[in-house]
């Protein structure tokens, strides 16, 4: 009985030395106290570079590329955008809720119509929406009266509007509604 009360006894002292040892702050035990301290100005611009972006903004910039790519303000190329899309997607913009990546590209919603199972979009990540009717300028658009795929198992998607002038973009929250809406123009060139 004496020798467990020992190792007991041990056990607690070895734990409370380790505890100890690893406790602290690395950062004020591994600074020399010649090293000036960092401005901390600088440490708040450094956390929003690495601020991680939302999937609308990671959309935004396969859509930049695609129409680079396609050179889409001279030549209008819907068709080619939506090819250029599914070459160059990565499978990095990730659902939150179901865990999709998979980029899902129609043209126009009459695809969606057409479709027997209307749940066509369930687990994907992305969704892009492109009106291919060459008379269509986001510049007219009202985003506010856009509403677009509020099945339930649409949450946390990506939808994408392509226009003959721009892509207007939004994600699909919990509940349904619009969130991190973008609006990005073409430019003419």
């Amino acid at each position: 009985m004496v020798k467990v009360k020992l190792i007991l006894i041990a056990m607690v002292i070895c734990t409370i030395s380790l505890l100890s040892a690893c406790g602290g702050s690395d950062e004020i035990n591994s600074r020399p106290s010649n090293k000036p301290k960092e401005n901390s100005a600088q440490d708040t611009f450094r956390n929003e570079d690495k601020k991680e972006k939302t999937n609308a903004e990671k959309f935004l910039e396969y859509a930049i590329k695609a129409a680079d790519l396609r050179n889409f303000t001279k030549t209008g190329n819907y068709a080619g955008i939506i090819s250029t899309l599914y070459d160059i997607y990565e499978e990095d913009i990730v659902n939150p809720y179901t865990g999709g990546s998979s980029i899902y590209v129609m043209n126009r919603t009459r695809t969606y119509m057409e479709n027997k199972n209307m749940s066509v979009t369930k687990g994907y990540g992305v969704d892009c929406v492109v009106i291919d009717d060459y008379m269509t300028d986001l510049a007219e658009i009202d985003t506010n009266e856009v509403v677009y795929c509020v099945n339930p198992e649409s949450k946390g998607m990506v939808i994408a509007f392509w226009f003959k002038d721009g892509v207007y973009i939004y994600e699909v929250n919990e509940n349904g509604e619009k969130i991190n809406e973008i609006k990005h123009f073409f430019e003419e060139e």
